[in-house]
């Protein structure tokens, strides 16, 4: 007899068995038995929790943007300097990227369904711009204070997101990065970029 557990648990657990599935064997292929078989669950179980494999697909994409989007609305509240608030994004993605690659994998599905299914495509699109808006508010605060150059904040932001997007599309293609350099380089285009020599900021 299956265990039994809370909705929200047992609902990740089958949220983690899918994104298994999709990345190892794509989303077309991947059918619900293989998610259950994953899960532990029967196929009746996983239908409890989900109408649908297209629902679970898109449950996991925004999991991962409101993941992001939590970890932004955090250090957006920071009193730290914004040279060190761009040092803890930095170092937060390159640390989520090395230790989840089952995360990095399933951005290139998201990316090829995007290709796809039109649905899935403005989904991703509508997300992306949730994302830019947080962006866009943390280097407004910072012009607001004198830290930053007056920028298009949501140009900033759109660019920002952009870079992020790259390093995880290479971590998925297993392309061989030194961390440490990538980290302090990027760190430093973006602060010569933004934050103005005599701001203090």
């Amino acid at each position: 007899m299956t265990k039994h557990l809370p909705e929200n648990v047992r609902r990740q657990q089958i949220l983690d068995a899918a994104r298994r599935c999709f990345v190892n064997k794509g989303y077309f292929p991947t059918r619900i038995d293989d998610i259950a078989a994953i899960a532990g669950l029967s196929k009746g179980g996983i239908y409890f929790h989900f109408g649908s494999k297209k629902e679970i697909f898109e449950a996991l994409v925004k999991q991962e943007y409101e993941e992001s989007a939590a970890f932004l609305e955090e250090i957006s509240t920071s009193e730290k300097k914004f040279d060190q608030i761009f040092l803890d994004m930095a170092q937060h993605y390159l640390e989520s990227f090395g230790k989840k690659s089952d995360h990095t994998r399933f951005f290139m599905v998201m990316g090829e369904m995007a290709g796809r299914d039109e649905s899935v495509r403005k989904l991703l699109a509508a997300l992306q711009d949730q994302y830019a808006q947080v962006v866009a508010k943390i280097i407004q605060a910072g012009i607001d204070s004198g830290s930053l150059k007056p920028v298009d904040t949501k140009a900033a932001a759109t660019i920002l997101k952009g870079i992020i997007d790259a390093v995880e599309g290479y971590t998925a293609l297993g392309v061989d990065m030194d961390m440490e350099k990538l980290l302090s380089t990027g760190l430093e285009m973006i602060v010569n970029g933004l934050v103005k020599k005599d701001s203090g900021g």
